[in-house]
């Protein structure tokens, strides 16, 4: 069932329920699909054919979730573009994907007008204050449309958006996205989770990475999707309690922020039944603290673009091994592989690599990466890990940071969980560098707590007493913070480039 099927069914079956929830308005399961029907016209009047691209840079507000039903309603694809990107890498976006029509909150006119390729004619409908010549408005555009269901057949196995990568260690990809794509992934995260229909679910990833995510287990489910802009723990725990949010989709760093603010009233997250913690590793110790303190574990996922998102999980009501991200979710088979694809038993460390109906196909116009990425039916994650006899996995690191030390493998993960169990240190990152004896040495990057203060000479110690000689850092470089992407991720891709400078 494709997202505009269930879309109408539950406008039909429970017209009044609430869909989306944002600031202080309600929008019930009808007015959403009258929103995305007058969308759906005002796109076709515009000319959009089938198959089009249409691109869009919107925060966490309901122009999101109406724009990509419309879109996909249409039968157009949508092209989420990343707002946090410099201009000419969403220039190179913009150009592959050929988008001739881009739906933009305000506040990003001014750098999406910077990234149109010079003698491309981009189109431009504005969520917000419109204030330059040959812009739409969004309240314009939508203003007198119909409000009934078109009459457009969607086809299951068609492309509904290109899902763009972070681009943390390369530049973005496009992965082509089917609807299928979508339901199948979206039914094992329900199955995992254990998602009802009375589930409030508030989703705080980037608006650009995966943005089904934010709202599809809601529609699919018939709950409802609370949507907030801002980041900061305050908005987030007043959202929690305002809405009685049961399901909450954040990364480690807000649960760190979300214990520090409410250490003295835990019981304020009450309403929450379902805490999963994605898109990066997440510390056992963190994990531990939060199931102390709120009364429910944090759950840790893996997921992806390529595979429409989490494709192993751990459950609520489960025994969770602490470290591990959990067991495949349903309709992904998942096993570790050597550099010859030749599977590993248990308790090895390989390449994590996934087949299943969720996994897209490859990559939009980009050959080179689906050479690499997908092999006989299955997609080559570039992720390390390990499967134990009980079929949970363990995150080890990007394939693409792992370093030889004299010819020894070393995964800077286990690295940066060292170097993170020291009190002093808020957080770490860990490169390989060159060397001209050994090939390459471990380099740690650190940012400590605030009032905290330690030596070069300190950590290497520290490290020493807990890890082989050949794993402890050569080099430590002290910083203020590390530089992230929009997912929270820390970008790695930059931290390298700043040492070949």
């Amino acid at each position: 069932m494709t997202l505009i099927e269930i879309l109408e069914r539950n406008a039909k079956d429970m017209p009044d329920k609430a869909a989306v929830v944002y600031q202080d308005i309600n929008i019930t399961y009808r007015e959403l699909n009258e929103e995305v029907n007058k969308l759906v016209f005002a796109l076709m009047a515009f000319g959009i054919m089938p198959g089009e691209r249409v691109g869009f840079m919107l925060p966490r507000a309901p122009e999101l979730i109406v724009t990509f039903l419309a879109v996909a309603k249409c039968r157009g694809i949508v092209v989420p573009v990343n707002f946090e990107l410099l201009p000419g890498m969403i220039k190179g976006v913009i150009e592959t994907t050929g988008l001739r029509f881009m739906i933009v909150q305000d506040r990003f006119v001014s750098l999406a007008r910077r990234s149109v390729p010079e003698g491309s004619k981009v189109t431009f409908i504005v969520a917000g204050e419109c204030s330059m010549d040959g812009d739409y408005s969004w309240h314009d555009v939508l203003k007198g449309r119909k409000t009934k269901n078109p009459s457009l057949d969607v086809s299951e196995d068609s492309v509904v958006y290109l899902n763009y990568t972070s681009g943390s260690t390369g530049n973005p990809k496009g992965a082509v996205t089917t609807y299928s794509n979508i339901f199948w992934n979206t039914v094992a995260a329900i199955e995992a989770l254990k998602i009802n229909r009375f589930d409030v679910h508030l989703c705080m990833f980037a608006p650009f990475a995966h943005p089904h995510e934010i709202f599809s287990r809601s529609l699919y489910s018939g709950g409802t999707t609370v949507l907030l802009e801002s980041i900061y723990p305050k908005a987030i725990i007043k959202s929690i309690m305002q809405n009685k949010v049961t399901c909450f989709m954040g990364l480690a760093p807000m649960y760190e922020t979300l214990l520090d603010a409410c250490r003295k009233r835990p019981y304020i997250l009450g309403s929450l039944r379902v805490a999963e913690s994605g898109g990066m590793f997440t510390r056992v110790d963190l994990i531990k603290r939060f199931e102390q303190s709120i009364g429910i574990p944090l759950l840790p996922v893996w997921g992806s673009t390529e595979t429409t998102g989490i494709a192993i999980a751990n459950s609520p009501g489960e025994n969770q091994k602490y470290g591990s991200v959990g067991k495949a979710c349903m309709f992904y088979d998942v096993k570790i592989v050597d550099d010859e694809g030749r599977e590993l038993p248990p308790d090895n460390v390989g390449e994590m690599v996934f087949k299943g109906p969720a996994v897209v196909s490859g990559y939009y116009e980009d050959c080179h990466n689906d050479v690499k990425g997908f092999r006989d039916g299955w997609y080559y994650s570039g992720d390390l890990g390990k499967m134990d006899t009980d079929g949970h996995f363990w995150f080890a690191g990007r394939k693409s940071g792992m370093m030889k030390v004299a010819g020894l493998m070393v995964y800077p993960l286990e690295i940066e969980i060292q170097l993170m169990s020291h009190p002093c240190i808020k957080e770490a990152a860990v490169i390989g560098v060159e060397d001209r004896l050994r090939g390459q040495v471990p380099k740690a990057i650190v940012v400590l707590k605030d009032g905290q203060k330690m030596t070069e000479r300190g950590i290497i110690r520290f490290c020493s007493d807990h890890l082989a000689h050949y794993k402890v850092p050569k080099v430590v470089e002290f910083r203020e913070s590390l530089p992230r992407i929009g997912m929270g991720k820390i970008d790695m891709k930059a931290l390298l480039q700043l040492e070949e400078r």
